[in-house]
């Protein structure tokens, strides 16, 4: 068994602001690459509006709408140029990534984004309300996707590598300076 040493507790990082950004997919459109644009918008739109310039802490706070195609990586999925997953309960040498060619509802939609990457998990149903989901890859709207971004004033995400995972995980720091200066 590999010897896991748990990961020291992180503090708490203090922000300004909650501000939200509303947009609508419209059928056809690209899921991530309008996520990720969008993110982008709105993190620019956040360092325009004033001296919290080192906003760059982007999340998902709502979606609503359908897909007539995703393509998500299962849980059980390795890291890349690994072997098993990030709790060594699974030996696979490959990516499971599932892709579904049909109508589903979005039933969950949650990640963090940030100019270094993303991270973005779906759950969405079929016709008979089966739910699945995993790690989103990619996703075409079907009828309509409304979607509602949140930035958090002086804080930044980003993502770095955590040896004790393999993976480029989630950093949050916060910009104390600039929320004092607001």
């Amino acid at each position: 068994m590999t010897d896991v040493t748990p990961a020291s507790r992180p503090s708490p990082v203090t922000g300004g602001n909650l501000l939200a950004y509303a947009s609508r997919l419209k059928p056809g459109s690209d899921l991530v690459s309008f996520i990720e644009e969008f993110a982008a918008q709105v993190i620019a739109a956040v360092a325009d509006g004033g001296d919290v310039s080192s906003s760059q802490a982007c999340f998902v706070l709502s979606a609503v709408g359908s897909l007539e195609c995703v393509t998500l990586r299962m849980a059980n999925a390795c890291r890349v140029g690994g072997v098993g997953d990030s709790l060594n309960d699974s030996m696979s040498k490959s990516n499971d990534i599932k892709t579904w060619n049909q109508r589903l509802e979005i039933v969950s939609l949650t990640g963090t984004l940030s100019p270094s990457g993303k991270h973005l998990h779906m759950s969405v149903s079929d016709e008979h309300g089966r739910v699945f989901g995993g790690h989103v890859m990619s996703g075409t709207v079907y009828t309509t996707l409304e979607l509602v971004l949140g930035v958090i004033q002086g804080v930044k995400f980003s993502r770095e590598l955590d040896p004790n995972t393999g993976y480029r995980e989630l950093m949050v720091r916060s910009n104390k300076r600039n929320i004092d200066e607001a």
